[in-house]
């Protein structure tokens, strides 16, 4: 049974199964275990189709659920997904995993490195549409927003079906200014390399290149980039297939 203090977006059917194989090991080959990160509203299930074709290349491929299907506060789920690295790298021995976020789930990476100074843990970063400098209240329906009014209409459907995560991510947020802030004097961490995957057909994070990073190590691209006529939403990134081959080829690309 839910919970009906669940906001309404954690009540749907969740997509896809996942289960977690901690008998899994890095080779010397993929010495770096690989950690999914799913968005908001959704659960590990999202990387059934990505966690299969990872462990067929050799990639010891683990993913968490976590923050009430990822609607909870972003400080706490930041805890909880440490506590779940930290159990990977203990269990399997590594000294450093590769963590690939959909949507919240990129930002969540970047925002627990920072806040807990945990660089040193992280080999690569890939972030698949995530509002790494926030996105806008209702995407593209905030054109509709126009008095105050309707402003609290927004507010309060994002509130009821995002949770306290949904605010969060938007532009101008506590989260985001913490993520991105300036007085680290760079956007992204020293010794971590990243590569943020975009969709020009995104209308949840907007605009799309507000998912790129700037820095040193940092590669950004849209899935059009190499399929001209791809039509892939947001939600449907770590399930569509051509994303899934650009993720495996980005991780076999990494040096030992």
């Amino acid at each position: 049974m839910v919970s009906p203090s669940l906001p309404l977006g954690a009540r749907i059917p969740a997509r896809g199964v996942f289960e977690d194989d901690w008998s899994a090991r890095p080779t010397a080959q993929r010495p770096w275990p690989v950690i999914l990160i799913h968005g908001t509203c959704d659960t590990k299930g999202i990387w059934q189709e990505l966690a299969v074709r990872l462990r067929a290349d050799g990639w010891a491929v683990f993913a968490p659920d976590y923050g009430q299907r990822a609607t909870g506060p972003i400080p706490e789920s930041a805890r909880q997904l440490g506590a779940y690295i930290d159990a990977v790298l203990q269990v399997t021995g590594a000294q450093q995993v590769i963590l690939v976020g959909h949507s919240q789930g990129g930002l969540l990476a970047r925002y627990w490195m920072r806040r807990y100074q945990a660089a040193d843990r992280v080999r690569h970063v890939v972030c698949l549409s995530a509002p790494n400098h926030g996105t806008t209240e209702g995407g593209i329906t905030n054109q509709l927003v126009r008095n105050e009014r309707q402003e609290g209409v927004m507010r309060s459907l994002i509130d009821a079906w995002f949770g306290p995560a949904g605010r969060q991510q938007i532009a101008g947020s506590d989260i985001i200014a913490a993520t991105n802030g300036a007085a680290h004097g760079t956007e992204v961490e020293p010794g971590v390399t990243y590569t943020c995957i975009a969709t020009r057909s995104d209308i949840v994070v907007v605009p799309p290149s507000s998912c790129f990073l700037k820095g040193e190590g940092v590669r950004n691209f849209y899935v059009q980039d190499t399929d001209r006529w791809a039509i892939v939403r947001h939600e449907n990134m770590p399930l569509d297939k051509r994303v899934c081959a650009l993720v495996r080829e980005d991780l076999a690309d990494l040096q030992v």
